[in-house]
């Protein structure tokens, strides 16, 4: 193993607000709790994932919410808007333990495969799988409306419920 050590590998992944997640990390790494209120995960959930590129949790968010909230407004529950809620609250309070386990797994798969103990090669490495990017940010902005849209206006066009829902309306909405 190399002698670039946790912190800094941590430190070069996250980039922006390190202080910040290095203190709930520790917090983490030192009581075992999961739970820790982070306002970025819960104002903006699978787009704040998206800004710290943990790309395939933030696609299971967005996803999961909407497939859920779906599901529901075709049971014809009103109450489907409280999933998105649920959401929220689960990202906010589990946001930085999902993203400190993401870190660790990339970190660690990144030192075992990198082929060599030259920290600076791994500092590379580290830093261009971590930071922040607003790229994918704006691309599943971008998605999510265009998909958002075509749901609702299925939902609005036609009287959907589990009654009438078969194969030609599931593909009427798609």
């Amino acid at each position: 193993m190399t002698t670039f050590n946790r912190e800094e590998n941590f430190a070069t992944f996250i980039e922006k607000k390190t202080d910040y997640y290095l203190s709930r990390w520790n917090i983490f790494e030192n009581s075992g709790e999961k739970i820790n209120w982070n306002w970025a995960a819960f104002f903006f959930s699978a787009y704040w994932m998206m800004y710290r590129k943990m790309y395939v949790p933030a696609v299971a968010v967005f996803v999961g919410i909407r497939l859920v909230k779906y599901i529901i407004a075709l049971g014809g529950g009103e109450f489907y808007r409280l999933v998105a809620v649920v959401g929220l609250l689960f990202t906010g309070a589990l946001g930085n333990w999902i993203y400190y386990v993401y870190a660790s797994r990339k970190i660690d798969d990144i030192a075992d495969t990198a082929g060599s103990d030259d920290p600076s090669l791994i500092g590379r490495t580290v830093r261009e799988a971590g930071g922040t990017s607003w790229m994918w940010v704006i691309m599943l902005i971008i998605i999510g409306g265009f998909v958002d849209k075509i749901l609702k206006q299925a939902l609005l066009k036609r009287e959907i419920s589990i009654e009438n829902f078969d194969a030609d309306t599931f593909w009427d909405i798609l």
